[in-house]
């Protein structure tokens, strides 16, 4: 059996529109990770949400999913999270949500906003240095790759928050 910082787990950032995803194996080891998009109308693609997310869970084989608590949601995100419980629960797989407050504590001389958060995590991810964004200009939308960033910050939550503590 492994020890309980050497599992393999996905996190997850579930937005409207995308998700962003990052796969660990112990708590600095990356195997995958990027941004699943699935618009409406037009340009809709041809695969589901929930496709996507199923096939994700098959590549990784998590023995736990982690994503954000959140207060309210969304209708899209709503659905989306519980197409998600419903993929994790027929592969047997564990979900856990951390608060905000617990992912910013996992940072805490990074804390001040979202932008410090993927600055450090690019330091001690170093494969995700490439997809750091520039830092977001009030007037400008979010970079869709901060979602990354976004998922690799709840993973990295999971793993300091110790064994006992994940268990919501």
């Amino acid at each position: 059996m492994l020890h309980w910082n050497e599992k393999r787990i996905l996190a997850i950032d579930l937005r409207s529109r995308s998700f962003g995803f990052v796969a660990f194996e112990g708590p600095t080891r990356l195997l995958d990770w990027g941004v699943k998009s699935f618009r409406q109308g037009v340009n809709e693609p041809t695969i589901p949400a929930s496709e996507k997310l199923a096939a994700l869970m098959d590549d990784s084989s998590p023995s736990t999913i982690v994503l954000r608590k959140r207060d309210s949601d969304t209708k899209k995100r709503a659905e989306m999270r519980n197409a998600l419980a419903r993929e994790a629960a027929k592969r047997r797989i564990s979900i856990r949500f951390l608060s905000r407050r617990v992912v910013k504590n996992a940072f805490p001389e990074f804390n001040r906003n979202k932008y410090a958060i993927a600055a450090a995590l690019a330091k001690q991810l170093p494969e995700l240095a490439s997809r750091l964004p520039d830092k977001r200009k009030i007037w400008k939308s979010e970079d869709y790759r901060m979602s990354i960033f976004d998922a690799a910050a709840l993973g990295v939550a999971y793993f300091r928050s110790g064994p006992d503590s994940r268990k919501i």
